[in-house]
């Protein structure tokens, strides 16, 4: 059964994977053709793919909770700003999709950074070099020093990407030394996650591309 009252967000993938819509823009309107045991959708928004009818799609809906609710259902109705489907039995996901990391290699910059009540701005952006990375958050090195508790904007991705994150975790070398970063992300909007999401099945599309080829599997 659906708790209408407290969901966060809705995710919509096709049954390949692929992520098509994240919304938070979720309504329950009246059903005229009701199905016994089963609740209509409506979820809005913009720019949707266009996605034909009855063609089969896996639903999650997130829960300010955590808890995780999977739906395999069908297009009733797409447009450009609208997805109509019916869902009944769900399967709770025990993990939450946002855990996941997978491991990357790219360069990113910090403009500034904030510590306790004071901003302090980098002559030159800060370079990071990011080493994995999910929905949640990064894991970056830098040759720059910072603490646990710092709020540091970040920019990568082609300057698609700028979020301020905190730090959780500073990871020291066998020195003692500040080895690298484990940060949350503070202020990820609906569109960056999108993209995030994106650029991480990409990733992990290459990777088991990648794997497939080392086991020689054509």
């Amino acid at each position: 059964m659906i708790n209408k009252e407290k969901i966060s967000r809705v995710l919509v993938y096709d049954i390949t994977g692929r992520l098509l819509v994240i919304t938070k823009s979720v309504h329950f309107p009246k059903d005229f053709f009701k199905i016994k045991n089963n609740d209509l959708v409506m979820l809005k928004g913009s720019d949707f793919p266009l996605i034909s009818k009855n063609e089969s799609i896996d639903v999650i809906f997130e829960y300010i909770n955590g808890t995780r609710i999977k739906y395999r259902t069908a297009v009733d109705l797409c447009t450009e700003y609208q997805i109509n489907f019916h869902v009944g039995e769900g399967i709770n996901l025990e993990e939450r999709r946002r855990s996941y990391k997978i491991d990357v290699n790219f360069n990113g910059v910090s403009p500034f950074y904030i510590r306790g009540e004071e901003m302090y701005t980098f002559e030159k952006p800060a370079e990071l070099q990011f080493k994995n990375i999910n929905l949640g958050g990064v894991f970056f090195t830098s040759s720059e020093e910072f603490e646990k508790s710092d709020q540091i904007m970040l920019n990568f991705l082609n300057d698609e990407m700028e979020i301020l994150s905190e730090v959780l975790r500073v990871q020291c070398d066998e020195n003692g030394n500040p080895a690298g970063y484990g940060c949350r992300f503070l202020n990820i909007n609906q569109s960056q996650e999108e993209k995030l999401a994106r650029f991480i099945f990409d990733c992990q599309l290459i990777e088991r591309e990648r794997r497939r080829k080392a086991q020689g599997i054509v």
